[in-house]
């Protein structure tokens, strides 16, 4: 399953493959990296309204977080709901009023001492974002 958000792009710096498209989803910023000729395709544009998608395979989870991390994009949040497998389990977080789902391992949700009602931080590189524009008719 994977989680979506809605936000507004805020700014777009073009690359010669890639560009940086920076989305203020609510009050977290995020950064996403996508390939020029997407921008192009999707014709993006700041002030756009965006759908934000991110597999939960691609978040991972946090507690107490401190020190610098490449990646980018996180965001603070409480967890709702705990979905354990047999080797995975889905991790439902609740942030800013809408809802992340991670998939971690068993063995990761134990070491961590994951719980419901527990403060986690969701973090995602700018890389595994997946931008969705509606078509305006």
């Amino acid at each position: 399953m994977a989680s979506r958000l809605r936000g507004t792009i805020v700014k777009i710096t073009p690359g010669q493959i890639h560009a940086h498209v920076q989305i203020l989803w609510k009050a977290i910023p995020l950064s996403v990296i996508v390939t020029r000729a997407s921008c192009e395709d999707m014709h993006l544009t700041a002030g756009d309204d965006i759908n934000v998608i991110i597999k939960g395979t691609d978040v991972m989870l946090a507690k107490s977080l401190s020190g610098l991390l490449s990646a980018r994009n996180r965001a603070k949040g409480v967890v709702k709901h705990i979905v354990q497998g047999d080797v995975l389990s889905k991790v439902f977080v609740e942030s800013q009023g809408d809802t992340l789902h991670a998939i971690i391992t068993n063995a990761s949700l134990k070491e961590m001492d994951i719980h419901h009602g527990d403060e986690v931080t969701a973090i995602v590189k700018s890389t595994e974002l997946i931008l969705s524009k509606e078509i305006e008719s």
